[in-house]
């Protein structure tokens, strides 16, 4: 290849990555938008239950009536649980802002690094011109080149979103995994917590469960949110009947008022039903995206031959034409 037929081949694949990026721009800051109002119901909730507890805690007429009902001591511990629980959402509700912010930032940046592609195109469109005028014989052959060259590099960039979309979707697939083996454990001991009156050792076995189950989901939901934005410059919007955000948010209602053990153990099956759903949906997208990734291939296999069958003279039909080299 000549060197303006190079760089033609790099510029569609950088056109191609850009335009795929726009795309993941757009879902990137739907998402900074829902993180943001998200984050500001948090904490305006986190706001209220706090100042339950104040009034409950300090001398007012809330704290006489609830005395005089004799319901002080477990009026004060519900406000206090729900006011962790509005903690727990708020700092959950904050950290996803910071990762939304974050993936805007770095596509921002990624768009701005090839905000000069329409200035080069004109340039190596003018140097190819000027390759071709040197050589008036191979004219045909060159114009073939040249939109070989082009659709090769759409090709290289479509196989490298293909291959980006691929990774976040294995990345999400094992945060999930691993939330799902956790929930399993938890769920073994909310059933025997239940049941059987288990006691504090298995109150703390659970509630350790709990724990590492919820910093699992958590990361599982940032893995689908990023996972949402590389699926946006590859035309996967939904996976079968449920798309994969509206999916991601079902997370929020974890640890929401729970003040029984069969509240907890309702929670825990309701959170393993959502899970084993995206762990279905996640499969079908890796397998589309295996397919299409397997395509790609294909072609890229398909226009390198064509390439190369004009390149080399004895293996060219139609290079007749041509002056022999």
């Amino acid at each position: 290849m000549t060197g303006a037929l190079e760089g033609l081949a790099e510029l569609a694949r950088q056109e191609t990555e850009r335009t795929g990026l726009l795309a993941r721009l757009e879902e990137a800051h739907r998402q900074q938008v829902v993180a943001a109002e998200r984050h500001d119901a948090a904490a305006e909730k986190l706001d209220g239950e706090l100042e339950d507890v104040a009034r409950l805690e300090s001398m007012s007429m809330t704290r006489i009536l609830a005395g005089l009902r004799g319901t002080r001591d477990s009026d004060l511990s519900r406000e206090q649980a729900e006011a962790e629980a509005a903690r727990y959402a708020a700092a959950d509700a904050e950290a996803r802002r910071t990762i939304a912010d974050r993936e805007v930032e770095d596509l921002e940046r990624r768009i701005e690094a090839l905000d000069d592609l329409p200035a080069r195109r004109a340039a190596l469109l003018a140097q190819r011109e000027a390759e071709v005028a040197a050589d008036p014989g191979a004219i045909a052959v060159s114009h073939q080149l040249t939109a070989l060259a082009q659709r090769l590099g759409m090709c290289e960039g479509e196989l490298a979103e293909l291959e980006e979309a691929l990774e976040a979707a294995h990345v999400a697939r094992r945060a999930l995994g691993s939330a799902q083996d956790h929930l399993v454990g938890a769920t073994r001991w909310s059933t025997y917590d239940t049941l059987f009156d288990g006691g504090f050792v298995s109150d703390i076995k659970k509630y350790n469960q709990l724990d590492v189950a919820g910093d699992k989901m958590r990361e599982a939901d940032a893995a689908l949110a990023h996972l949402t934005t590389e699926l946006a410059d590859v035309d996967i919007a939904t996976v079968g009947e449920v798309g994969i955000t509206e999916m991601a948010r079902a997370f929020d209602v974890w640890f929401d008022n729970i003040f029984s053990d069969w509240a907890v153990r309702e929670r825990i099956k309701e959170a393993s039903v959502r899970v084993d759903g995206l762990v279905v949906a996640v499969d079908d997208v890796c397998r589309e995206l295996v397919t299409r990734r397997d395509a790609a291939v294909a072609e890229r296999t398909s226009l390198l031959e064509q390439r190369e069958r004009l390149l080399v003279p004895d293996g060219a039909a139609g290079q007749s034409t041509s002056p022999s080299t």
